[in-house]
């Protein structure tokens, strides 16, 4: 168990072959709770295939209707800040294609993004390293003392 606002650092190796790691994980640690959920940051884009009023399909973010479906009612943003939300699917052109409605009119040259939090089911791992700390402690008290590694009673003056 650790206090809330412990730092977390996320490490991994590329392999056995390339003696190098990656940093992929960084974080806090916000409440002691056996339930938490690790979520991932995720960016979907799309593009408009044709723009009505205040309508438009967007092309390119979903790969089938049934993805589509999935996030129908999903909050959607352009890149010239109109939000808008994700309607229905769209059987009639490419699967993944879908209707948005949007506060008012976009631009073919728009970009549509999709802000999602997917949830992550990390590995379970657990390594204590506390007997590294251990050790090298004792051999620090070691150094200081020399006389801290040998028995007593053995071969010293005045044993009687």
């Amino acid at each position: 168990l650790c206090p809330p606002n412990t730092p977390l650092l996320g490490f991994k190796t590329l392999g056995a072959r390339h003696p190098g790691f990656r940093v992929s994980l960084t974080g806090v640690l916000l409440e002691l709770d056996h339930g938490f959920s690790v979520v991932k940051k995720l960016k979907l884009t799309g593009t408009p295939a044709k723009v009505y009023r205040n309508t438009a399909f967007i092309k390119g973010m979903f790969n089938s209707a049934l993805e589509v479906a999935k996030f129908t009612g999903a909050k959607i943003r352009t890149v010239s800040g109109l939000r808008g939300q994700i309607k229905k699917s769209h059987p009639h052109d490419d699967p993944g294609t879908f209707r948005a409605t949007f506060e008012d009119k976009i631009l073919l040259s728009d970009m549509i993004s999709c802000r999602l939090w997917v949830p992550v089911t990390p590995v379970d791992f657990y390594l204590p390293v506390t007997d590294r700390l251990d050790s090298q402690a004792q051999s620090a008290a070691t150094e200081a003392d020399p006389d801290a590694g040998e028995e007593e009673g053995g071969g010293g003056e005045g044993g009687g």
